[in-house]
């Protein structure tokens, strides 16, 4: 999956962010929406797909029991090669300030793996990922917009 699928889901992100749930209607012209912008097919196919996942993840059997504040994530060699040493700081940054429980980091980490990426994600791709599986989650919207507004503050 290449970088631009990125591109496509912050447009996604960002355009429908307000609405509580996509009618049908919308739904269905966004394709055509998309490719009206440049987005070509191929990318927007992989994006609703990455979407298709993004609702599995609020599943709860998605995530494995509420861990105990002594464990510790161990992350696997292609794990680490799509997220730097400085994005996996950044989730245990996140864990520990109560942003992110474990459901919500290994919703994180599995989107982030569904980009297929051939690169690391970067830190602002990983903030929006993480932005996106917070929206989606019950109960975690706040904790996406107090990371959206401590974002605003360093940029």
């Amino acid at each position: 999956m290449k970088a631009e699928v990125m591109d496509v889901l912050m447009y996604i992100f960002e355009r429908f962010q307000e609405d509580e749930f996509v009618p049908v209607e919308k739904a269905q012209s966004l394709v055509s929406e998309l490719e009206d912008v440049g987005f070509q097919s191929g990318e927007i196919n992989c994006a609703l797909d990455w979407l298709d996942g993004l609702v599995d993840t609020s599943s709860k059997d998605f995530a494995p029991s509420e861990a105990s504040q002594q464990s510790t994530r161990v992350y696997h060699p292609y794990e680490q090669h799509h997220l730097t040493v400085s994005s996996r700081g950044f989730l245990y940054f996140l864990e520990q300030v109560g942003v992110l429980d474990s459901h919500s980091r290994e919703a994180v980490i599995d989107r982030v793996m569904a980009l297929k990426s051939d690169k690391p994600v970067d830190l602002d791709q990983l903030k929006w990922v993480v932005m996106m599986v917070l929206f989606n989650l019950p109960g975690k919207y706040e904790a996406a917009v107090w990371l959206e507004n401590m974002d605003a503050c360093f940029h």
